[in-house]
């Protein structure tokens, strides 16, 4: 009982740090908003001033920029940190990260699709990626059935392949996209962002990454049996194709309408979920909000970042690269993958 209260106070303290960088990111940023124009903007939301705040340069930056911008950043690096979490667990591989079975080159596809072919609505791209991401997983999956196999191996092949392929034809859209107008577009884009975000972005991903995490909330004591390897959670009564197709169908969701909101993110769904696994073990009652909460903050950490370090926003996938890569080099060296030998 001690080993339990333990790990649920570290999962509390990881909302605490996430809720308190919350807090701080809505400062940061090239126009300052004091305290006093924030407890300005306080006393007036709750009623106790009658100034109107609608014009106030202070309330357009903090409530039309920083907070939708702050709240997405938090939901796109939980989704991709819960979804590697529950990856790394039902392919029993601690390398393996949510785009390893395509959905993310397959959403890059789409985005690029989105940009090039329709008028650029944020709905017609967040739709297109959302259909290719998953389509992308669909084919893998459709590949490994169709070479016979119930290895986890041969799904990581048929991902392998799709993404090749994805990528090879997002490669033949950019090169046939004009290197004036519309090229620079969909490289930025799929670099990684989140300075186009606002309450309409917002508003699109929220639903899909609460009801993705819900039903992986749900399936975490099935999760825990994988552990022990799918024969023996299979012995112990659990559906493994049915919760894996789950954990796939439902992973793929969020990590496709994460791309379409910010572009291709790394390192993130990799990294994340074995620092969570360090700090509160393998029972994914903890590991599954530790990394959710652990993801939103690094996140939002690296994309402050971004949006600080320089006069001019750097993409968000370099910074999450320059950090992820050297940390997990150390995890390697270290051997601290908690659950792996």
């Amino acid at each position: 009982m001690e080993y339990d209260v333990s790990e649920k106070i570290k999962v509390r303290l990881m909302f605490a740090a996430l809720f308190i960088l919350f807090f701080l990111s809505l400062f940061i940023g090239n126009y300052k908003i004091s305290l006093e124009q924030l407890r300005v903007i306080f006393y007036n939301l709750i009623g106790q001033s009658a100034s109107d705040i609608s014009d106030n340069a202070a309330w357009s930056v903090l409530y039309y920029i920083r907070l939708p911008r702050v709240l997405t950043v938090i939901l796109v690096g939980s989704a991709l940190s819960i979804s590697g979490a529950a990856y790394q667990n039902i392919f029993r591989n601690p390398l393996v990260s949510p785009d390893i079975l395509g959905v993310s080159a397959g959403a890059g596809l789409g985005v690029a699709i989105g940009l090039l072919y329709t008028d650029g609505s944020i709905l017609y791209v967040y739709f297109t990626a959302f259909l290719l991401g998953s389509l992308a997983v669909f084919l893998t999956y459709s590949l490994s059935r169709l070479a016979d196999g119930q290895n986890n191996m041969l799904m990581v092949l048929s991902g392998i392949v799709i993404a090749s392929l994805s990528n090879a034809l997002l490669s033949l859209l950019k090169y046939l996209a004009d290197p004036m107008e519309e090229l620079p577009g969909v490289v930025f884009y799929l670099l990684g962002g989140f300075a186009r975000i606002g309450w309409q972005e917002f508003y699109l991903l929220f639903p899909i990454i609460v009801i993705g995490t819900f039903i992986l909330l749900i399936l975490r004591w099935q999760l825990n049996l994988f552990t022990l390897g799918e024969e023996e959670a299979l012995s112990l009564g659990v559906n493994t194709e049915r919760v894996k197709l789950a954990v796939i169908i439902f992973s793929t969701m969020m990590v496709s309408a994460s791309t379409a909101a910010a572009g291709q993110v790394s390192w993130i769904g990799l990294v994340v979920p074995h620092i969570a696994r360090f700090m509160v073990g393998t029972n994914h009652k903890h590991l599954l909000p530790a990394s959710a909460f652990m993801g939103g903050f690094m996140l939002l950490l690296m994309d402050n970042l971004a949006r600080s370090i320089s006069g001019a926003e750097i993409p968000i996938s370099i910074i999450t690269a320059l950090i992820g890569a050297p940390f997990f080099a150390y995890l390697i060296i270290s051997r601290r993958e908690s659950g792996w030998s």
